[in-house]
């Protein structure tokens, strides 16, 4: 409440019930006026009636935090701080995961396709298999860790792809693959489920009429991606795969109305969860997405994680759904670092073969590294041209102007930019 004085002046006061008044302890005051406990004496904690537990009854752990099978809006850069220390020290270190094409073409025509935007799609381009054998090979002398097949192509219209996948569990490299299903060869889906640490099929849609809306494809197609799915669930769970079988959905306001019904077939197919994630705009917005769109959807998307059970998860990529408000990479719409710094360590190859720092820049000639069609992907990580593009990145790009929305860094980015500005009294953790 408000008070006044002779002067008129205005003061607070702050009314404490007579309960909650202070009492002098020892010449300090304790706001409560309530008991100290001792502490010396453990048996003045009194457990209530109740059960519920008290502190310094010391009884072991309560735990609650569910464990995090999935990191789907993250990153897990933290667990290789033995390349980030050499990073730090400047030496020349090979990527930890690379992301690249197997092809430069698709056959579906998705309407928010970013791939189609980076140039260079011409129908049956694609990384000779020779070159791909090659390339898994050249990963393991580098001790990439892992490798997803989810480039700006379709990855199962290369043939070499599951000869690749198995090739690479040999050597003891994880495989992603990122796919739309639809031509994945079932007599070789056992190679897969076998051999690969995931595979994540887009689908953004939930209905036969959305599917043919969003992807550009036959409703029929849809049905028969449901019963591929269901397939491989089936034969991973009679052969006790490990494979992860996921489900992405791609954000645009022309599914919104797709979220829910989406969700809920993710449960019935049994697969493990369901990603819903942002529409990433180039930096011309030819795509024209709005981030402000998605908060029209934000309460059907909350509805949409209520699905989840012990083994279906709903996540929402929330960090990047929000970037117009606040998250743990963006504010306002800008990122939370000024300098790309993670493309060393997040490689990239586009679907023809040639090697760039990043996918948007796919077709810039000024960031092309190599071709691994030509060239060996182990001399092209260790040559000078190769480091003089990532030192240009460091120096010119501005990740403000000249970069996605949504990129595929910005997470370890962050992480490196925090590294690499440490504030004050750093020994004070």
């Amino acid at each position: 409440m408000k008070q006044k004085n002779d002067n008129n002046d205005i003061k607070l006061v702050t009314n404490i019930p007579k309960e909650l008044s202070t009492k002098e302890r020892g010449g300090h005051k304790v706001r409560t006026g309530r008991e100290i406990v001792d502490r010396s004496k453990l048996e003045q904690i009194i457990v209530k009636e109740s059960g519920e537990k008290q502190p310094n009854t010391y009884t072991g752990h309560t735990y609650k935090n569910i464990g995090e099978k999935f990191r789907l809006d993250g990153h897990k850069l933290i667990y290789h701080i033995e390349r980030i220390l050499k990073w730090q020290k400047g030496e020349r270190v090979a990527p930890v995961t690379i992301d690249m094409g197997l092809t430069k073409f698709c056959n579906t025509a998705c309407i928010y396709c970013i791939g189609v935007t980076q140039g260079g799609f011409t129908k049956g381009q694609m990384i000779e298999p020779d070159a791909l054998m090659r390339l898994i090979e050249d990963c393991g002398r580098l001790d990439v860790k892992g490798i997803a097949f989810i480039g700006d192509g379709e990855p199962t219209l290369n043939p070499a792809m599951y000869d690749a996948v198995v090739l690479a569990k040999k050597i003891g490299i994880d495989i992603g693959i990122g796919t739309n299903g639809l031509k994945i060869d079932m007599n070789r889906a056992e190679d897969i489920l076998r051999d690969a640490t995931y595979i994540r099929i887009n689908l953004s849609a939930g209905s036969r009429e959305g599917f043919t809306k969003i992807h550009q494809s036959s409703p029929d197609n849809f049905d028969m991606l449901l019963e591929k799915i269901k397939t491989m669930v089936k034969i991973r769970k009679k052969n006790d795969y490990k494979c992860t079988i996921g489900i992405q959905m791609v954000l645009i306001p022309e599914n919104f109305n797709e979220i829910m019904k989406l969700a809920k077939i993710g449960a019935n197919l049994g697969v493990d969860y369901l990603q819903i994630k942002q529409c990433s705009d180039t930096e011309y917005h030819e795509l024209g997405i709005s981030p402000k769109d998605y908060e029209r959807v934000q309460d059907v998307l909350k509805e949409a994680e209520k699905q989840s059970t012990e083994n279906y998860l709903v996540k929402v990529k929330w960090n990047k759904i929000n970037i117009m408000d606040e998250t743990e990479v963006y504010r306002g719409g800008f990122r939370k670092y000024d300098i790309c710094y993670g493309t060393p360590l997040l490689g990239q190859i586009s679907g023809n073969g040639k090697v760039y720092p990043c996918g948007p820049f796919f077709e810039k000639k000024r960031f092309l590294m190599g071709d691994i069609n030509r060239d060996s992907y182990y001399d092209i990580v260790k040559s000078d041209r190769y480091w003089n593009v990532q030192q240009d990145i460091v120096n010119n790009v501005d990740v403000h102007c000249d970069c996605t929305i949504g990129c595929r860094q910005d997470y370890i980015n962050k992480f490196l930019w925090d590294l690499k500005n440490p504030p004050e009294h750093i020994n004070f953790i």
